[in-house]
């Protein structure tokens, strides 16, 4: 990867174009320390994860820099594509690097729980140090991580702007102490900035062996004279010169450029994103004994205004029995409902990458079909609506057990940065031996494909009212404590078939502010339920989602284990605060009494 001319080309998705071209030399040192790596995936990746671009400089005062720094970048990027699909850029690379960073000083022979930077890497012959600036590509924004002084800069309408900031100080006229770099220490700061993308931009990695030794507007120059940025080869021969000049300007380090050209950029309107949406037809509604792409009907489960459910087999070339699933199609009511038909194709990818034996398996249709359906693993069982009919006062054990289930199951959605959002007792399925199953989720976030532009963007709230969490009604927002709260609906709905807020209409819904949610005491319903399990369902229902558990375990823990605490301040507060319908009761008597008597005396 070092000391000489490198290709780098690859198929670019159509929606985002770009092409990359570099070179690097050791210069007037005998050892290259740096490195250099981009990779293009493939269409599916580049839209969910994107392409990078990575440079790293490996310090010069330790014995593994030129390791540390091949390892950097072309670690990163590999260990970058192996994370979830479903995970936010940001998120992605801050736990590679993190990992990267740990392994780099996991190598030191000194194991001191801090380097001292400005001592010039004193002591440090076996570290493995480097800087490393990487540039992610996603859709129409670049997302930027870096450490140490090597440098990412944008060229755009002639003018050339450093993104990044050294970090580094400088002694004298050419003396500089690094002030960051990977393998340093165990704890990494990084500089995490985002830009949007523009076609024609140009943007340009350089080491300190470049940019300490060329003007702003010598590289303007040189960058200036690319006539063709789609060509790669243009732009190998560019970072050449840029090297070469540097060379001659006195450069005495290693020396090493990448230039990467975007060439074009995601600028879909909403009708070409719909006019993808609906290239599959949807299924007419089907009858027993249909067939559908080798699936034949045996039983219609389930049609309703959203979709429609059908248990289907499909022969086996073998003699194995026929392979027996559950069919998946839109309803026709939703032909021209591009935000539904989003949400649908999301959940067969969705249900491709997240692997839970508490959530119902999907994978997508025939490739070749001109139908749309995906296919779901069957559940047999009864929905946890249907089992709340049959079970109306449940034990609290009954119910404990089943939202420890769920919680597992939304632990598996959180890992992969993705948000339910429509949590709701029919979207819940229950077998005989009380085991359940998520077998809906057609309105997941996913925070990769939220970064997108070839997004429809959602102009009303996500899920089913009286479920959705008050943040979702107000301000459209919604992530994991959201889930909570409809969790904490549920749980309390279980144990007395009410729920904790008056019940709404969608056309009642105008609330502006959380204070308008008023929680309703469980022992309204059931008297018997102690005191404690109120007071979880009530924070696990918080409409402020700052009041309300910030993480799932916390409830959890609280329905299984009494929180005294809790409940001793809940006894040390005042009546209006602890039951206010139950105070303003009390004051409506007395007012009403006092009424009585005075018109009784006159």
């Amino acid at each position: 990867m070092n000391n000489k001319n490198i290709p780098l080309t690859a198929k670019t998705s159509a929606h985002l174009r770009l092409c990359f071209g570099g070179f690097s030399s050791s210069g007037k040192k005998p050892v290259n320390q740096d490195a250099f790596a981009a990779l293009i995936p493939s269409d599916n990746e580049l839209i969910a994860k994107g392409a990078i671009a990575a440079i790293a400089d490996g310090v010069s005062s330790a014995s593994k820099a030129a390791e540390a720094s091949q390892l950097a970048v072309t670690q990163f990027i590999s260990e970058y594509y192996a994370t979830p699909e479903t995970w936010s850029t940001q998120k992605s690379a801050s736990k590679v690097l993190n990992s990267l960073n740990q392994w780099l000083f996991s190598q030191s022979s000194i194991q001191s729980s801090s380097l001292n930077l400005s001592s010039q890497y004193s002591n440090c012959e076996s570290h493995w140090l480097t800087t490393f600036s990487a540039l992610i590509l996603k859709s129409t924004t670049g997302y930027i991580f870096h450490v140490g002084d090597s440098r990412i800069s944008k060229f755009r309408q002639n003018q050339l702007e450093a993104i990044t900031r050294d970090h580094n100080r400088k002694h004298g006229d050419k003396h500089v102490v690094l002030t960051r770099a990977m393998g340093a220490d165990t704890r990494l700061e990084v500089d995490v900035h985002k830009v949007d993308l523009q076609a024609d931009d140009i943007f340009i990695l350089t080491c300190d062996g470049v940019h300490d030794f060329l003007s702003k507007k010598e590289l303007s120059d040189h960058l200036a004279n690319i006539s063709t940025p789609t060509n790669e080869g243009e732009l190998e021969q560019t970072s050449q010169a840029i090297i070469d000049h540097a060379i001659a300007k006195g450069s005495d380090d290693n020396v090493s450029c990448l230039l990467v050209a975007i060439n074009e950029v995601p600028n879909r309107k909403l009708e070409e994103i719909e006019r993808d949406l609906f290239t599959r037809t949807i299924p007419p509604a089907l009858k027993l004994g249909d067939t559908i792409d080798g699936y034949t009907v045996r039983k219609v489960i389930h049609a309703s205004i959203r979709s429609h459910l059908y248990l289907v087999e499909k022969s086996l070339v073998d003699d194995s029995p026929p392979e027996v699933l559950v069919l998946k199609a839109p309803s026709e009511n939703f032909i021209d409902d591009s935000v539904y038909l989003q949400g649908f194709m999301r959940e067969a990818w969705v249900g491709e990458r997240i692997n839970h034996n508490k959530v119902m398996k999907v994978k997508s249709g025939e490739i070749n079909s001109k139908f749309l359906y995906h296919l779901c693993e069957y559940v047999e069982g009864q929905t946890l609506s249907e089992w709340m009919h049959d079970n109306p006062k449940p034990s609290i054990g009954q119910v404990r057990e089943i939202i420890k289930q769920i919680v597992s199951a939304l632990r598996a959605f959180q890992r992969l940065e993705l948000v339910h959002r429509d949590l709701k007792p029919d979207n819940i399925m229950i077998d005989a031996l009380g085991q359940i199953k998520l077998i809906d989720y057609g309105t997941v976030s996913v925070a990769s494909l939220n970064e997108n532009q070839d997004t429809i963007l959602e102009s009303v709230p996500q899920g089913s009212l009286n479920y959705i969490a008050p943040e979702t009604l107000l301000n459209m927002k919604a992530d994991n404590k959201s889930d909570l709260f409809s969790l904490g609906v549920i749980g309390y709905q279980m144990l007395c078939g009410e729920l904790p807020y008056k019940p709404m209409k969608r056309a009642e819904v105008n609330f502006k502010h959380y204070s308008q949610w008023q929680y309703r005491s469980i022992k309204q319903f059931r008297p018997e339920l102690p005191i404690w399990l109120d007071l979880s369902l009530q924070q696990a229902v918080q409409a402020n989602p700052k009041d309300r558990y910030q993480a799932f375990s916390e409830f959890d823990r609280d329905i299984n284990k009494p929180n005294i605490t809790a409940v001793e301040e809940y006894k040390t507060q005042p009546i209006l605060q602890r039951n206010p319908v139950l105070f303003w009761q009390g004051v409506s008597f007395i007012l009403a009494v006092a009424l009585i008597l005075s018109l009784t005396l006159s």
